[in-house]
């Protein structure tokens, strides 16, 4: 029955593959390659909830595996259990399955709309970033990457005219930049904001794309989306983090409190903030109420993230302030390490 099946599979008999895998299954129910092909034969043939309860039996019998956890994750996506597939996939690519270079567009594809989806858009800008370094674009992949940039949780088969076209075009600039042609990214996105005047989220985009680089023309592409949309307290956040980064203390600080009022555990706003107050303080060598509070919000992030690069910065700024040189020499040390 196995060497049948096997035959028809290599003939690209599907149905009589599947078929035959099917009763080589049940003759024999601890079969796993069996199950894998039967759910990739399924997969193949749009049977996605049939390949879904093939996988399942699969993964039973050998956990973990990557390319089967990949194959359910898709089959989930095409059935609409989205939060599944966000799992599987998650996964999936964890364990390298995306490494293939004959899966990686696929699993990459659906795994950023699946981040995009449930709000992880920096970790959907990942998946993007892989098709712009090898130069990949269409119309699907530049809307997903526009709904990623203007923060939109959205499947790109429910988005409509005219947004879809707005989209698409925020996304042909993103592949633009991404790819490296900031020159062309300027010139669409300057087009899109004058074609768009109603749509701030295409300035908080463009300066996503800035911030990524580490570039300080993030600070007036924020400032452009905050005069619209002045409650945003994660852009807020992102503001005052990127005026920190380029030193401008003095500008952050306003930027940070309101972070804080409005995203109180935003960690970004937090080391903005602490950040801000240190370099701020007005008594060098003695601990102020600020340098008090600046050490609190420090400590609020290495208790959920440890090893955060800038927050062990921000606590050796704050020893370096208060004179204490054995910890700041500690935690710079520690941050040289972070670094490499």
């Amino acid at each position: 029955m196995a060497a049948r099946a096997a035959a028809a599979r290599d003939r690209n008999d599907l149905p009589q593959a599947i078929n035959l895998y099917n009763q080589a299954v049940n003759l024999k129910s601890d079969w796993a390659e069996g199950w894998f092909y039967l759910g990739l034969l399924q997969y193949s043939s749009d049977r996605f909830d049939g390949a879904i309860d093939a996988f399942d039996r699969f993964l039973q019998l050998d956990p973990d595996k990557p390319p089967a956890l990949a194959l359910r994750g898709l089959c989930e996506f095409e059935v609409g259990a989205y939060d599944n597939s966000l799992r599987d996939l998650d996964q999936a690519v964890k364990k390298g399955a995306a490494d293939d270079p004959h899966n990686a567009q696929i699993i990459r594809y659906h795994y950023a709309q699946l981040l995009t989806r449930a709000g992880r858009f920096e970790d959907a800008f990942v998946q993007y970033q892989f098709f712009a370094n090898l130069n990949i674009k269409n119309a699907d992949l530049e809307l997903g990457l526009g709904l990623a940039g203007t923060r939109n949780q959205a499947l790109p088969k429910d988005i409509g005219e005219p947004a879809r076209d707005v989209l698409e075009q925020a996304g042909e600039a993103g592949f633009a930049f991404l790819s490296g042609d900031t020159e062309t990214a300027d010139a669409q996105f300057s087009q899109l904001f004058v074609s768009n005047p109603a749509a701030p989220e295409l300035h908080f985009f463009y300066a996503i794309l800035f911030f990524r680089q580490g570039s300080d023309l993030a600070v007036d592409q924020f400032r452009a989306y905050l005069a619209a949309m002045p409650h945003d307290g994660f852009a807020h956040g992102m503001l005052a983090f990127a005026l920190m980064l380029d030193g401008r203390f003095e500008e952050a600080r306003p930027e940070a409190e309101l972070a804080q009022r409005q995203q109180p555990d935003m960690q970004m706003a937090q080391i903005a903030l602490a950040r801000s107050l240190i370099e701020t303080g007005s008594k060098p060598g003695t601990e102020t109420d600020d340098d008090k509070r600046a050490g609190a919000l420090i400590h609020q992030v290495l208790e959920q993230d440890p090893n955060n690069l800038e927050a062990h910065i921000a606590l050796a700024a704050l020893y370096s302030r208060i004179g204490d040189r054995e910890d700041e020499d500690r935690e710079r040390a520690l941050c040289h390490n972070l670094a490499r």
